[in-house]
């Protein structure tokens, strides 16, 4: 006896060595070229993105969350019996074994592109629904244009459609918002890593073109050519890394630096915006919309972070609707690493590089928005800030921000205390100003300073009475 469990403690030990050393040695990623990934999968057949968007047929009023029968999915699968009777009877899935390749043009290292991996081949471009950290496995470098070919194994996938956005994932899912009301997503991300891996492969290395063609990898657009991005002619576009050249920063119902501004039906911008309300507890109500001005990217403050709008157009004064050719909405994570950044003033051009989409209900519905996601901060192209540093100055623009008027849960609704608290911390901020130099840089950052303490002075005091329970779900 004592013999066997020598030998089966023997055994387990090979067992265990062969398993560590396989860790400590995990086999070398494959990198792919079409010839090597079809030799590998000589069972698949390669379509273009175009062609694979195209089995899904039309978008329009497919992708609603209200109900599982509005909110359309394609499901990959070898044969119907795998479906379910609901999948057999809508006719949603597709028994085709195929796969797309594309180049990567998104990275979600600074935290705005989240758990998503957007690839064009030339055709379409559509977005990945994985997990996150993808710029560490599918890199894309914006400032060399270096990127890299990713193949992907679409059956046992789901395409499905998001408020008219197709996206690859997996299975559907469904919850309930911070109102109680159910919602039904079309798909969900694919959280395992092993999961990913049986489905998007790292092909070779390859440089990103950039043009007017519409097979450049990067599209450059200006306020002669966007008119081919809207409606349902522009449907191709979605999900493109687009370059919008002269973009034009618009304030709409909100304050800018020479007044109001008129709003675009219930809409404001700059703003941010949560549908869960706040409680009657502390001044508000639980089922209004928290819809204020807000003069930084997005929401980010003790530890509760929001979605934030920036209307960018290309068209003259404040448009009638958000979903008009040359409208967009520059919409930026609170989860963001660039989040606190303060947002240009009123009527301030420059270029913007993100990637190009759309939410809406169908291609009419006048509260629909194309919005632009910022890879980086460093792709949204406008004078927010001095280009050379003056350190003086920046510690007492820090000071001004950290000391700003933070109510947290204590209802703060006297607008005369509110006034005079504001205007003990202004006097502070112009007491500690550098003396003037008479130099151009001072004159920099004097108006850019003077710029960052209208925008924390007009940030609204409901702003800072926010509970800790809201979130990102943003239906209008």
């Amino acid at each position: 006896m004592k013999q066997y469990k020598m030998i089966l403690v023997a055994l387990l030990g090979l067992i265990l060595t062969a398993c560590y050393n396989k860790f400590e040695m995990p086999e070398p990623t494959i990198i792919y070229t079409d010839e090597s990934f079809e030799m590998a999968n000589p069972d698949l057949q390669h379509i273009s993105i175009a062609d694979l968007k195209a089995l899904f047929g039309d978008i329009s009023g497919t992708g609603d969350t209200g109900t599982m029968e509005s909110t359309k999915y394609l499901r990959f699968v070898a044969d119907k019996s795998e479906c379910t009777s609901f999948e057999v009877d809508k006719k949603w899935y597709n028994t085709g074994n195929y796969y797309i390749k594309g180049k990567v043009i998104s990275n979600d290292e600074q935290g705005n592109i989240y758990k998503s991996l957007y690839i064009f081949d030339g055709t379409e471009a559509i977005e990945l629904k994985l997990t996150n950290g993808l710029f560490l496995d599918y890199p894309c470098n914006l400032d060399t244009k270096e990127s890299m070919w990713v193949y992907v194994k679409v059956r046992g996938l789901y395409l499905g459609n998001f408020r008219m956005m197709l996206s690859l994932g997996d299975i559907p899912t469904s919850s309930y918002n911070s109102w109680g009301n159910y919602k039904y997503y079309a798909n969900s991300n694919i959280v395992s890593q092993n999961k990913v891996k049986q489905h998007v492969f790292a092909g070779e290395k390859v440089l990103l073109t950039e043009g007017t063609a519409d097979a450049d990898d990067i599209l450059d657009v200006d306020g002669s050519s966007y008119s081919k991005l809207f409606g349902k002619s522009g449907a191709k576009y979605l999900g493109r890394l687009i370059r919008f050249k002269g973009l034009k920063i618009r304030y709409a119902g909100a304050n800018n630096q020479s007044g109001t501004t008129s709003s675009i039906g219930d809409n404001i911008y700059p703003q941010w915006l949560c549908s869960a309300g706040i409680p009657a507890t502390i001044g508000g109500a639980v089922d209004d919309v928290v819809n204020k001005p807000w003069y930084k990217m997005a929401y980010s403050v003790n530890g509760i972070a929001q979605y934030g709008s920036i209307l960018v157009t290309y068209t003259d004064g404040t448009p009638s609707s958000t979903n008009k050719a040359g409208v967009y909405t520059v919409r930026t994570s609170g989860y963001s690493r660039f989040a606190g950044k303060f947002i240009p003033k009123d009527g301030a051009v420059g270029d913007v590089l993100a990637i190009f989409s759309l939410y809406s209900k169908d291609w009419s519905y006048s509260y629909g928005t194309y919005q632009l996601s910022l890879n980086r901060y460093d792709d949204f192209g406008f004078a927010t800030e001095p280009k050379q540093p003056y350190p003086a100055w920046s510690a007492h623009l820090t000071w001004t921000e950290q000391n700003f008027p933070q109510y947290t849960l204590i209802p703060l609704t006297d607008d005369a205390v509110h006034a005079v608290q504001v205007a003990d911390w202004k006097a502070q901020y112009e007491a500690n100003k550098p003396a003037d130099d008479g130099t151009d840089l001072w004159k920099e950052w004097n108006a850019w300073g003077n710029w960052v303490v209208w925008c924390l002075e007009n940030t609204p005091k409901e702003s800072w009475l926010l509970p800790q329970y809201l979130t990102e779900d943003d239906e209008e």
